[in-house]
C-alpha cells in the first residue's frame, strides 16, 4: 500500500474481483474490503473475448476457473504482476509457457520492486 500511496504502483479492478468480493459470507469483513476497494484510485479492466479465451487456456494447467480469470484479466490488461498468497496458483502458473505476467507472492514482489 505504501507504493500505491506514493504513486509507484497502480491497482486494477475487474469483474471477477467484484464477483469474489460480492460472494464473501462474513459481512463485517466484506464491508471493510468494500470500503477499501471503493476508496482506491484504480483502473478497471473490462471483460473481453480475449480474457475469456485466455482463462480457458489457463484452466488446462489445472488452474481453477476464478484464478484463471484473475490471471487472464491481469495479462490481457497488460499488467506486470498478479500478486497472490496462493502457492498452488503460483506453482501452477509457473508451468504456463507463454504467460506474459508474473504470478508472485507479496514478499517476492516487494523484494523485486524495491
Amino acid at each position: 500500500m505504501d507504493l500505491y500511496k506514493k504513486d509507484k504502483l497502480d491497482i486494477y479492478k475487474s469483474k471477477i474481483l467484484d464477483y469474489e468480493i460480492s460472494q464473501m459470507k462474513n459481512i463485517i469483513k466484506k464491508n471493510k474490503i468494500i470500503d477499501v476497494y471503493n476508496s482506491l484510485k484504480s483502473n478497471y479492466i473490462d471483460t473481453t473475448n480475449e480474457i475469456i479465451n485466455k482463462a480457458e487456456e489457463l484452466k488446462k494447467y489445472n488452474i481453477k476457473e476464478k484464478d484463471a480469470l484473475h490471471i487472464a484479466y491481469a495479462e490481457c490488461g497488460n499488467l506486470d504482476y498478479f500478486i497472490t498468497v496462493d502457492r498452488i496458483l503460483i506453482n501452477a502458473s509457473s508451468k504456463v509457457k507463454d504467460l506474459k505476467i508474473k504470478v508472485i507472492n507479496p514478499i517476492e514482489f516487494i523484494m523485486e520492486v524495491m
